[in-house]
Parts: structure tokens; sequence; C-alpha cells
């Protein structure tokens, strides 16, 4: 009997234990009419909506097949875009490729991907970008993911966009953003974590921009050091700057301009709530129970003063460019010094060749040297009649090369064959250069 008694202790405490300690998983969304969120509690399927009571109003069931939420996660935090007009709320799922719409008049909501796998992209940054909603960076799998993708509808997938060239190393926290006005991503201030290391965690000061017209990632320069805060968190993007809140205060970042303002009242203290959303001028902070303020970014912005520079023009990219273009100058005189070294060796002529061309100025138009007096010349006349032949041919070849150096004349020195015996080899000086010739042995 007390066996039985302890068993049935055992299963009401484990049914205690579901129904206490479970907690709720929601979809959730700002509603920009209410200035409230709305949610669907994913367990009960119950569509609730937040008051100024700070309580959750239950709006009834809305409609599903309980099998969309096979292999979902345990814990979630979802993205929320709205599509026609609000009629239509596309939801994503921090971490998968998991996509939903939940049509607010039908109360209805729908799986749309046929993604089956996951865990590669927490914390990426999502945006719509041209109707299409873009995931951007996050990590996973002990890697960082910088990975830009979309959802296409038509294969129901995430899509890969492949850059033309390399970008930052992380795409995680810090200063991400797109600005959909001139078709830009920002990218700064990542974290980095060392997973197979020391798990070390990195702030990556690079400051990049992706252009989606030219597909390409544009480095613009090193993170101020001198920013007065964390340069990775409580940071929102407000559609054209981001907001930095820091010590009570907030700074207001043009990444477009390079600007960095500070905003700084001394009767209020600007916390960084659980939640913020941007409706068109306001940015509303929540907390556990509800708002904790409403900011007007006009008044703010109006109200600031300049602080100083958000990145560094003069980046490593900089002095890597000047670097290059240093190494790529001094290969260049050293290419052209060493050619006109070459060149001036060529120039110089041996007292044999100063030798045959003072003999050649010796002749007339009408005279030439023949091959036993250039023998005699080249001191050959010793060696057989077939080396003597190479070193002539060798000798009248190398002085001819110099002479077109020199003069910018082809065959200085003329072979020719005599009328009296066509066998017979002559020389001849060109009378083009030989005044010049004349000047330089003088």
């Amino acid at each position: 009997m007390i066996q039985y008694v302890k068993l049935i202790f055992v299963v009401v405490f484990l049914l205690f234990s579901k129904n206490s300690f479970a907690e709720d998983r929601y979809f959730t969304w700002f509603d920009p009419e209410t200035h409230f969120r709305t949610r669907i509690n994913l367990e009960t399927y119950e569509l609730q909506s937040e008051s100024d009571s700070e309580v959750w109003l239950n709006k009834g069931k809305i409609k599903l097949d309980p099998g969309i939420f096979n292999r979902f996660p345990a814990e979630l935090l979802n993205h929320y875009f709205f599509f026609d007009n609000g009629n239509r709320i596309r939801i994503t799922v921090d971490g998968t490729g998991y996509v939903f719409d939940y049509y607010p008049l039908k109360k209805e909501l729908k799986r749309v991907d046929d993604t089956l796998f996951s865990g590669y992209n927490f914390h990426s940054n999502k945006f719509v970008r041209k109707g299409i909603v873009y995931s951007i960076g996050g990590e996973g799998f002990w890697h960082h993911n910088s990975s830009i993708t979309y959802f296409d509808d038509t294969i129901k997938e995430w899509e890969i966009v492949r850059p033309k060239n390399k970008g930052p190393l992380a795409i995680l926290g810090g200063y991400q953003a797109y600005n959909s006005k001139l078709d830009l991503y920002y990218s700064g201030g990542s974290l980095i974590n060392h997973f197979l290391q020391d798990e070390k965690l990195e702030i990556l000061d690079e400051f990049y921009l992706f252009d989606f017209k030219t597909n390409q990632w544009e480095y613009q320069g090193d993170l101020n050091p001198n920013l007065p805060f964390n340069k990775n968190v409580d940071i929102i993007w407000a559609g054209n700057c981001f907001l930095h809140f820091s010590g009570g205060n907030i700074y207001i970042i043009n990444p477009q301009t390079n600007e960095v303002f500070l905003y700084k009242n001394p009767l209020k203290s600007y916390l960084f709530g659980n939640a913020q959303y941007v409706t068109k001028d306001t940015v509303i902070n929540f907390g556990d129970k509800g708002h904790i303020q409403k900011i007007s970014i006009s008044e703010i912005r109006n109200q600031s003063t300049y602080w100083g520079e958000f990145y560094s023009t003069k980046s490593k990219l900089t002095w890597y460019y000047f670097g290059l273009a240093f190494i790529s100058c001094l290969g260049i005189f050293l290419w052209w010094r060493q050619k006109r070294i070459v060149k001036n060796q060529a120039l110089i002529f041996s007292d044999l060749e100063k030798k045959l061309l003072k003999k050649l100025l010796e002749f007339n138009s009408e005279e030439h040297l023949n091959t036993h007096e250039l023998n005699d010349i080249l001191e050959i006349t010793n060696k057989s009649q077939d080396n003597q032949r190479k070193i002539r041919v060798t000798f009248i070849n190398e002085l001819n090369k110099k002479l077109e150096l020199k003069f910018n004349i082809e065959d200085g020195i003329e072979k020719k064959s005599i009328q009296e015996d066509k066998r017979l080899t002559v020389y001849v000086l060109n009378q083009q250069i030989r005044t010049k010739v004349k000047n330089l042995l003088e």
C-alpha cells in the first residue's frame, strides 16, 4: 500500500512540476497603432495583447496546424515584419530558418518555409529590403557567420548573396543596420568569440558598409578608440542613425556622415530596457512590466551637441594602400635604375671597339675594311678560319647593338660584298653616324 502511495505522489509531483516550471513560448510584436505589444502563446495558441495596466489580455485562440511547431526550440526569440499594410505579419525565429506568416484579420498562423537546418545564425540581424526578408551574420556551431541571406518565397528556402569581395570577419552585435533610403548595410563593433581557443571575447573595431547596388563591402575605417561607451551593447537603429544608450545619456551616431552627437539631460536618465521599438519619431522602451520611457528622436537630435568622429578615416587600409604604392614605386625605380645601369654599361666601348671605329673613320665612302685587316685589329690572325669567322660575327653584332642604343640606328657597321669577288666580305661605317662616332671618340 505504501508503495502505491509513493507512486501516486511521484506522478502528481511530476505533473505539478511540468505545469509550474515550464515557461511558455511566444511570438511577440509591437503594434504601431496602439504602441503596445501583441503576442501569440505557442503553448495555448491564444492571442494576447498588452494593456496600459501592465497586464496581458486574452483575445481568443488563433487558427493553426500544431504540426508547424515540430522540432521547435525550447527557448526562442522572434523577429517580425509588416506586409500588405499590416494585414500580414512575417515572423522569423532566431537561430533557425523558420518563417511564419500571421494574418490578423483571420487570426491565423501559417508556416511558410521548407527549411530543414538550423543553428547557424543565432543573433543575426534581420530586415526587409524591397519586400524581401534578409538575414545577415550571426553565430552557431562554434563559428561566426558573416553570410548575407534572403528568404525566397518561390522555393520557400533561404538563398545566399555572394559579394564580390570579403567583408567583416564577424557580424554580431554592435552597430548593425540596413539603411533603406541608401540601400546600404552597416556593420561595425561586432563581438567575436574565440570558440575553439580560450573563449575570449573581442570587439572588432573595423567599420564596414555593404552596398547592395554594387554588391561590394567597403571598409570605412576603425571605430574611434576614444568613444566613451561600450561599442557592442545597448544600441538601436532609428532609421538613419544609431542611438547608443550609455551612462543615462544617449549618443546619436550618423554612420553616413561619420558624426557622433551627445544628448544629455540633467533632469532625465535614459535607460536601455528589455525591448525597444521605433515607430516614426518615437523610441519606446519596454521593461518587465510594460513601458519604461517614450523618447522623441527629433527632440534629442535638436538638443544634442557634436561629440566627434565615429570612425577614423585614416585606417590601416589607407596605410596598406600607401605601403603598396610605395613598394610599387620603389620597385619601378629599382627596375629603371637597373635598366639604366645596364644600358650605360652597354654604351661603354672597349679599346678594341674604339680601335675599329677609328680605323673605319680613316676610310672615305669608297674605301672599306677587309677581313684580314679586321683580324689584325681583333688580334685573331693565329686562330683557325672557322674561329676567326665566329669571333668577327660576334664582335660586329655586339658593337652594332651598342651603336643602335647610342645613336638609334641599325647596322652602324655595314657588311658588304665587293664587285670583284662576291665571296669576300668588307666592312664600312654607316655614313649617317660618321660624324656622331667621330665626336664620340674625341
